[in-house]
């Protein structure tokens, strides 16, 4: 009989300490929790808004695509031309994207185009919504072609040739 008493005390010391496992356990993952939620932040800066804006991609389309129409012009009066009707398009295409557009060039005279040197073109472009406001001065050069030397040829970084 002394050993059925034993066997049994055996068995309660086995449910004891599985017991005090499984408590310890959940103690210890209870805890970490605890810690891990104190230490985080109380907010995350959510930055997907800025990445889904369309003002930026916008505002750089319109940089490229204003020296673009620069630079593919064939003579002065085309650029006058080129630019009235570029600036025409952006102030039209702007406000149904919810913009403000602001589009200002000037051009140097033509008369003091010498061959082989370009014509400063300065641009002012500001674009405005209700989240942003972008704006840029820049400068481009035309350059006549017919100004150029037969067989010359002349790199245009801009263009897409």
């Amino acid at each position: 009989m002394a050993s059925r008493m034993r066997n049994l005390l055996k068995l309660s010391t086995r449910k004891r300490k599985a017991q005090f496992f499984v408590l310890s356990a959940f103690a210890i993952v209870s805890l970490l929790y605890i810690v891990s939620s104190w230490i985080q932040p109380y907010t995350i800066v959510d930055t997907s808004s800025i990445v889904l804006m369309k003002e930026p991609f916008v505002f750089n389309n319109l940089i490229e695509k204003a020296a673009e129409t620069v630079n593919t012009s064939k003579s002065c009066e085309d650029l006058q031309y080129n630019l009235d009707e570029y600036r025409n398009f952006v102030q039209n295409f702007a406000p149904s994207q919810n913009l403000n557009l602001i589009f200002n060039y000037s051009i140097s005279p033509c008369f003091l185009n010498l061959p082989g040197v370009p014509l400063p073109v300065i641009m002012r472009i500001e674009v405005q919504s209700s989240s942003t406001d972008l704006s840029n001065k820049f400068v481009t050069g035309w350059l006549n072609p017919s100004s150029m030397p037969p067989g010359s040829f002349v790199y245009c970084s801009a263009c897409n040739a």
